[in-house]
C-alpha cells in the first residue's frame, strides 16, 4: 500500500507544479529555460517561513530527533520501517510543495501559503519525532512516579476512582466527558487552519512555538515522571478504552516490547498532561477574538473535567499543565516574539 501511496502523492505534486507553472507564465511571469530562475527574482527565504523564529524550530526538531536516536540506540528499541511510509509521504509533500513556491515564485499572496506550509510542517515533524521517542523515554526504566501523583492527588482532597465511579453512574455525563475529551486532536489542528485561513500570522507563529516547547518537556517529563497512569493504579476500570496504552507503558518500560510502529503509536505521558496543555495553547491562541475565546473557555473547562472523569489522568497531571503553558508563554515573550520580529 505505501508503493501506490507514494507513486499516488508524486504524481499529483508534479501536475500541481506544473499546471502552476504553466499558469504564472500565462500570468507573464519569465522563467530561465536553463536555470529555472524565475523574473523577478525569488522572494527572500525568510518571507517562507525561514525567519530566525522558524529557524529556531527547526533546530529544535534536529535535536529532538538526534536525542530520540541515542534514547532507540541504548535502549535497543528498533522502528518497523514499513510502517513509516505514509508519515513520510505526508512530510514529503509538504515539502516539495514548499520547493515548489520557492522555485516558481508567484503572487506575493503565495509567499504567506509558503509560510504557513513551513510551520505546520515544523508541527508535523516534531510530532512524528517526538511521539515516537515516548517508547524511548518509558524505555529508560526510571521506577513508576504513580505513588507520587496518587499522593498529590490524596493532598488536594480528590479521588480519581471515586469520580470515575460517579461518571459510570451517569451514563450522560460519561458520554458527554469522552465526546470532550476527544475533541483535542480537532482543535489543535482546526486552530492551525483557521489562524492561517484568517491571516493572524503572529498568532500561527506563538501557537507553534508554544507546541514545540510543551510537547518538548511532556515527553522529558515522561523519561523523569513515568506512569501507567490512574486508572492502572488504582485498578479501576477508565470510562476510554486505555488496554493498549497501558500494555504499551509497561511493554516498553519493562523492556518486553522493543519494536516500535508507526501505525500503533499512542499518547503516553500521564504528567504533565499534554492534552491539557493543548486545550490551554488553543485557547490561548484566540484571545484576542472574544467570542471564539469565550466558547473554548467553555469547552476546554470542560475537557480539563474530563480527564479526570474519564480515568485518563490524575488531577495533579491537569494542574501541572498550567504552569508549563505559563513558562511557554513567558518565554516566548522573552525570546520567541523577538525571533519572530527579526531582533536579535
Amino acid at each position: 500500500m505505501s508503493f501506490p501511496l507514494l507513486c499516488a502523492v508524486g504524481v499529483l505534486l508534479a501536475t500541481w507544479a506544473f499546471l502552476r507553472r504553466r499558469r504564472l507564465i500565462a500570468a507573464g511571469a519569465e522563467f530561465d529555460a536553463w536555470t529555472f530562475a524565475a523574473f523577478p527574482a525569488r522572494p527572500d527565504l525568510a518571507r517562507l517561513g525561514l525567519n530566525h523564529l522558524g529557524r529556531l524550530l527547526i533546530v529544535l526538531n534536529i535535536g529532538a530527533l538526534l536525542v530520540g536516536i541515542a534514547l532507540f540506540t541504548a535502549a535497543r528499541l528498533t522502528i518497523e520501517w514499513s510502517t513509516v511510509w505514509l508519515s513520510a509521504a505526508l512530510l514529503g509533500a509538504m515539502v516539495l510543495v514548499w520547493l515548489n513556491l520557492y522555485f516558481v515564485p508567484g503572487k506575493r499572496a503565495e509567499w504567506y501559503v509558503a509560510e504557513v506550509l513551513f510551520v505546520t510542517f515544523a508541527m508535523v515533524l516534531l510530532t512524528n519525532v517526538l511521539v515516537p521517542m515516548q517508547y524511548g523515554a518509558l524505555a529508560l526504566g526510571v521506577p513508576y512516579a504513580d505513588p507520587w501523583l496518587a499522593k498529590g492527588d490524596a493532598w488536594l482532597g480528590i479521588s480519581v476512582p471515586v469520580v470515575n465511579t460517579w461518571t459510570w453512574a451517569h451514563p450522560g455525563m460519561a458520554l458527554a466527558a469522552k465526546i470532550t475529551y476527544f475533541t483535542f486532536a480537532p482543535q489543535m489542528l482546526l486552530t492551525v487552519l483557521i489562524l492561517a485561513v484568517q491571516r493572524e500570522r503572529d498568532q500561527l507563529w506563538e501557537f507553534a512555538f508554544h507546541f514545540h516547547v510543551c510537547l518538548i518537556m511532556t515527553i522529558g517529563a515522561l523519561g523523569i515522571l513515568p506512569a501507567v497512569h490512574a486508572s492502572a493504579h488504582y485498578g479501576f476500570l477508565p470510562s476510554i478504552d486505555m488496554t493498549r496504552m497501558v500494555a504499551q507503558i509497561r511493554g516498553f518500560h519493562d523492556g518486553t516490547m522493543t519494536v516500535v510502529r508507526f501505525d500503533d503509536l499512542d499518547g503516553l505521558v500521564s504528567f504533565p498532561s499534554f492534552h491539557m496543555a493543548g486545550a490551554l495553547l488553543v485557547t490561548w491562541a484566540f484571545r484576542h477574538q472574544r467570542t471564539i475565546f469565550i466558547a473554548l473557555i467553555v469547552l476546554n473547562a470542560g475537557l480539563a473535567l474530563s480527564t479526570v472523569m474519564t480515568g485518563e489522568h490524575y488531577v495533579v497531571d491537569v494542574l501541572a499543565a498550567i504552569p508549563l503553558v505559563a513558562a511557554s508563554i513567558a518565554l516566548y515573550r522573552w525570546r520567541g516574539k523577538r525571533l519572530l520580529s527579526g531582533d536579535e
